[in-house]
Order: structure tokens, then C-alpha cells, then sequence
């Protein structure tokens, strides 16, 4: 992560190599051409690498993990049923620490940036920053405290742990730096275009604006992160989302294909690697079926007796329904930050701000969106249930759910509380740097989540 880390570096295959514990896998076009050099890499090779890995942190292990923690889904056989039931030691998530700072992580996003400052193409390097900013607000999310200020230096090797409030603020700062870069309409200023697996496969589309709107959302969305601590932030995050993504066409996906070096890494978890391990979550699947929504039958496809059925936290003796065929095809493109989350980030921030009349329209906007029926009026409980229910299979309702307690879910086993955060590492981080807390002296929630959220 910082200078002991450089020769690790090595661009667009080594995110592979560092997947999570399941053996994650995912390359993509270009990628098998990569010279394997970090002297040497490119701009463009490099960007492959790293949207590469940072797909694999958003959509693999932590991702699956999370899902299970709020009961969307539910551990079912083996280490799955222990991880549901919040069992974990400090390794589990060593290999998404990694991802955040070696191969194709900041060391490599660093590097973008500073190849495209040097060749003039600030939106080529406007298109880094945002990445950066949400691969390290994702570390902080899940960490709290982390390396960042001092992170790839060539002088420190044992960086120090800057404060989860620091780390957002320097994210943000990033995200505005962005939107300027962004805005670049010299000659120079190309971008990656058709290189970046991202935004840049559609040659109809205006890729620095989709980028841009992609940062606004991120800005919102870690003012968000503040707001339990910080009430001021709703009114900065509904600014920002104002001029987030406008429209599904421009969410932020994976890049999958039917190749099978591409593949969706749920289904190459779900189906290839690990069949039977997770299912269904019991809280989720009740929960649309009582609502008659439409999408249980999108998210989910009936049992062996022909239902669709959730399993308890743990799993139990329930045959839990597997995640639907739509979804679990190899070449579903993974949703990550998309206009749904902009649309009820817009609808709680200005419920916070006493603005019902917007909160309903973008309340309304996502459910038309999502094909299911608009409303009259609206609450927190329904913009933070929607919310809940439209970011299926991503990180974020883990965020949501430690700042607003919706929905009211009851913890599994004996525990007290959902987790709040993750241990650091010890191969990859605590043994080698030590400005790193044993387990013992870690805190059990981040800054941003002082309260852990109630038993119903």
C-alpha cells in the first residue's frame, strides 16, 4: 500500500491475482495484451487493470458479504453460514484491502492521473480522480480509519491512519478537482474513450458528462455517509445530487461479457465456484411479496419445490431460492452507482431539509424507473425501504441501513448488532505497518456510525 508495495504494481492482469478468497476472476478486452511492466504500462493498460479490480471490489467479496449482513440474501452452507452469523477474523478481507491500494488500486490510479496531467488530457486524468474517490471512500466506508495522506509514498512505508472524517473530506476534494478536469474541451483532452470498460463502450454517449454526473452522485452520496453525525450534510448532499446521474442509461456497471475470463462474479461465485453457499434472504423475499412487487420474481427464481423462498441469517433448513437467471447470467453487468441511488438520495436529503414536494418527485422518478406503481405521499421509512429494495446486491443499503435503522432488521443469532465495520487486515496491512491496531483496540464502529442500530 505505500513504497513496500510498488513492485506489486503491475497494472492490468495482477487484479486477478489478488481477487478474493474464492478465486474471483475477470479480465477484459486489452487486458491479455498487457505488458506486465509498471515502468513501462500505459495510461490506457493501466485503466483496463484497475477498472478491472475495483469491479471486483464492488461487486465480489464484499459485496456478497454485506448483502448477507442485511439480509437481502442469507449464508446457507459452510463459511457462508459463519459470516452470516457476523464470524469473521482479520484476514477475511485481506485480498479487498489489496485491491484498494496494490494492483490496480491507488498505486495504479495514481499513476493515470499523473500520465494524463503530463500529456494534457485532464479529462483522461478527471476520470481517475473519480475512481480514486470511490475506491477510497469504499475503504473508509467499510474501515473507517485508513491509510490515504500518506499512502504510495516513496518515502513512508509505514503509513499512518488518517480519520474516517479526513479521509471523506479528501474525497470530496478529489470529486471537485474531477468535475473541473471534466469540463476539459481542448484538443488534448481525449479522455480514455473506448478503453474505458465503464462508460466508454457506447461511442453514442457523451463519456466526460456521464463521468461528471458519476461524481456529483459520489459527492452526494458520501455527504450522506456523514449525515448521522453531521445533519448539515443533507442540504450538501441534495445540491449534489441535483446534478448526479440522470438517467438509468447512465449508471455506473461492470463490464461482463459471455467470455469466460468476463464473467458476472456473482454467477461465477453462484453457479461455478461455490453453488449453494448463499441464497435468498428471508427479510427481502417477505418483504416483496407482501408488497406483490415485481421485482421479486427479477431478483430471485423459485426453489426446487417451484416457490420463491428466503432463508433465515444462517440459513437454516430452508431451501433458499437462488438469485434469478436474468442476473446470474454470465454477462449481467453489475449495477454500482446508479440513478436510483441519486434519485432517493435526492428524496431523503430533501425529506431532512423540509422539501416534501421534491422528496415525492424523486421518489416517484425512481419508482417509475423500476416499474412498480408511484405514490401520493412519502415518508423515510418508504424513500429508505425503496432504497433498500432498488440496490440489490451492492454495498450501499449496508451504509444506509447503519445510518437510518431501516429497515428494522433483527440481528442474527445473539448478536446485538449488524457489523459496523471490518477488521484490518494482518497479512495484507497489521503485520508489516505498525500504525495498526490489534483487533482488540479496533473500534467496533466507525466515526460516521457512533449508534449501532436497535433489535426491532
Amino acid at each position: 500500500m505505500s513504497n513496500r508495495y510498488t513492485k506489486l504494481a503491475l497494472s492490468a492482469l495482477l487484479p486477478a491475482m489478488l481477487l478474493a478468497g474464492c478465486s474471483d476472476w475477470l479480465t477484459a478486452p486489452k487486458a491479455k495484451s498487457d505488458p506486465n511492466n509498471p515502468t513501462t504500462a500505459g495510461r490506457d493498460q493501466l485503466l483496463v487493470g484497475v477498472e478491472t479490480a475495483q469491479t471486483t471490489l464492488q461487486t465480489g467479496d464484499l459485496a456478497r458479504t454485506l448483502s448477507l449482513w442485511v439480509q437481502s440474501m442469507a449464508g446457507t452452507q459452510r463459511q457462508y453460514s459463519l459470516l452470516d452469523n457476523y464470524q469473521f477474523d482479520e484476514d477475511a478481507y485481506s485480498a479487498d484491502w489489496s485491491l484498494v491500494y496494490t494492483g490496480g488500486g491507488l498505486i495504479d490510479i495514481r499513476t493515470i492521473e499523473s500520465q494524463s496531467l503530463e500529456a494534457g488530457d485532464s479529462v483522461y486524468a478527471g476520470v481517475g480522480y473519480v475512481i480514486e474517490a470511490l475506491t477510497m471512500g469504499t475503504a473508509a466506508d467499510a474501515w473507517g480509519d485508513i491509510p490515504y495522506s500518506q499512502a504510495v509514498s516513496d518515502s513512508i512505508n509505514t503509513p499512518e491512519l488518517d480519520p474516517q472524517q479526513q479521509v471523506y473530506a479528501m474525497v470530496q476534494a478529489k470529486l471537485d478537482t474531477a468535475i473541473a478536469f471534466l469540463k476539459c474541451t481542448a484538443s488534448t483532452c481525449t479522455g480514455p474513450r473506448e478503453v474505458d470498460l465503464w462508460y466508454g463502450l457506447d461511442d453514442d454517449t457523451d463519456d466526460a458528462a456521464q463521468w461528471s454526473e458519476l461524481a456529483h452522485t459520489l459527492k452526494a452520496r458520501y455527504y450522506m455517509h456523514t449525515a448521522e453525525v453531521d445533519p448539515g450534510a443533507y442540504a450538501l448532499a441534495l445540491a449534489q445530487a441535483d446534478s448526479g446521474i440522470s438517467s438509468p442509461a447512465n449508471d455506473l456497471k461492470s463490464y461482463q461479457s459471455n467470455d469466460p475470463n468476463e464473467w458476472n462474479l456473482w454467477y461465477q461465485f453462484m453457479v461455478i465456484q461455490r453453488s449453494g453457499y448463499t441464497g435468498a434472504g428471508q427479510y427481502l423475499v417477505n418483504l416483496l411479496k407482501n408488497d406483490d412487487d415485481p421485482r421479486l420474481q427479477r431478483y430471485f427464481a423459485p426453489n426446487s419445490d417451484g416457490v420463491i423462498t428466503g432463508a433465515p441469517p444462517g440459513g437454516g433448513a430452508v431451501s433458499a431460492s437462488e438469485i434469478s437467471t436474468t442476473r446470474l447470467a454470465p454477462n449481467f453487468r453489475q449495477p454500482i452507482v446508479t440513478y436510483a441511488e441519486n434519485q432517493l438520495i435526492l428524496a431523503e436529503a430533501a425529506l431532512h431539509e423540509g422539501e416534501p414536494a421534491i422528496a415525492l418527485a424523486a421518489y416517484n422518478a425512481e419508482r417509475t424507473s423500476q416499474g412498480v406503481p408511484t405514490a401520493g405521499s412519502v415518508t423515510l421509512q418508504d424513500v429508505m425501504t425503496e432504497k433498500y429494495i432498488a440496490l440489490f446486491q451492492q454495498i450501499e443499503p449496508w451504509n444506509d441501513y447503519k445510518r437510518t435503522c431501516i429497515p428494522a432488521l433483527d440481528p442474527a443469532g445473539n448478536a446485538s448488532a449488524v457489523p459496523g465495520r471490518l477488521l484490518y487486515p494482518l497479512s495484507a496491512e497489521r503485520n508489516a505497518n505498525p500504525n495498526i491496531p490489534a483487533p482488540s483496540d479496533q473500534p467496533l464502529r466507525n466515526w460516521n456510525d457512533p449508534n449501532p442500530c436497535p433489535a426491532p
